[in-house]
């Protein structure tokens, strides 16, 4: 059985209320939830014994600052409405000081938080690192369903828990990345996230290096194991990893290009033909015929952008090489 020190005692949630294991995932994310209502951790755990409730939390935080553990960190709470993120995350249920209005906390369940996000990160060797995604390390529930937890009070001082949690902590707040070892392999994925975050190495203790907005498809060139997701993607185009928990892959084989005339190619330029009312794509701001950079080819797919800021991924017949 594996629970922090802080917590005063162990109340087991029922065995239908979460999952043996974390299916090969390691902890490297902090899920805070509020209970939507004042109550002791007591009283939040006695509702997560009803086996017909289908839902845990690793830990609760009552009004009153008391930390009990429900489900041993060696296993996934259903939490979140997010298996990838519950089998990452500690998930944690902090008690309002009132019902109602921002759904504010008290000093004493925020401390609690506080010092239980410090426990977990020096266990588990990470830092807090808050960009409003789910590639962060502080995640949200209302990031993968509509519902208004954290709460407003809660959510609105995330930024303020990374940055104490941190400096208790020490240092930046980010480790210094190691060297992952990766596999070379040669596959579509579909993005199935409005953002997805690009990073400059396989993990969430790296950098970023823009993001995918567009819910397109990419060709991963390489494999990796790193922070923050069970599986890092290689994009072909260079411009970094991706966690490949948001993605789907694709059955189809990759097709050879179908070349324009000049062909397009990765590094060149190409003015966009297409309209606004471009299939899938959010054209509202562009105009036909602006300028972009080809930063990978793929079929008779383009993706472009500004250097290796990705814009989206069109079809290579509405794009003429300039």
């Amino acid at each position: 059985m594996g629970y922090s020190k802080l917590a005063q005692s162990f109340m087991p949630a029922h065995t239908n209320n979460y999952s043996k294991g974390r299916s090969g995932y390691k902890v490297c994310k902090i899920t805070p939830h509020h209970m939507a209502g004042k109550l002791t951790a007591k009283r939040c755990g006695e509702l997560f014994q009803n086996g017909s409730r289908q839902a845990s939390a690793n830990y609760g935080i009552g009004y009153n600052g008391e930390i009990i553990c429900y489900v041993d960190e060696n296993n996934r709470a259903y939490t979140s409405s997010n298996k990838a993120n519950d089998c990452q995350a500690i998930t944690i249920e902090v008690s309002n000081s009132q019902n109602g209005g921002d759904w504010p906390i008290s000093d004493a369940s925020w401390n609690s938080l506080v010092n239980l996000c410090v426990d977990i990160c020096q266990r588990y060797n990470f830092k807090l690192e808050y960009d409003g995604t789910p590639n962060g390390s502080l995640t949200r529930h209302n990031m993968f369903t509509a519902t208004t937890c954290p709460g407003p009070y809660l959510q609105g001082r995330f930024e303020e828990l990374v940055s104490t949690v941190n400096s208790k902590l020490g240092g930046s707040s980010k480790p210094a990345p190691s060297t992952p070892s990766e596999t070379s392999t040669n596959y579509l994925v579909k993005v199935t996230t409005d953002v997805l975050n690009i990073r400059k190495g396989p993990g969430t203790n790296y950098g970023t290096n823009g993001s995918i907005k567009d819910r397109g498809v990419y060709t991963i060139v390489a494999e990796s194991d790193g922070q923050g997701a069970s599986k890092w993607g290689k994009l072909k185009s260079g411009a970094g990893w991706i966690a490949l928990d948001y993605t789907e892959k694709q059955t189809s084989s990759l097709k050879p290009s179908t070349p324009a005339t000049p062909a397009i190619t990765k590094g060149c330029k190409v003015k966009f033909t297409g309209t606004k009312s471009y299939s899938g794509i959010k054209l509202a701001s562009w105009t036909n015929g602006y300028v972009f950079d080809v930063i990978e080819v793929s079929g008779d797919r383009v993706v472009i952008g500004k250097g290796t800021a990705v814009t989206a991924a069109v079809n290579m017949k509405d794009c003429v090489r300039v």
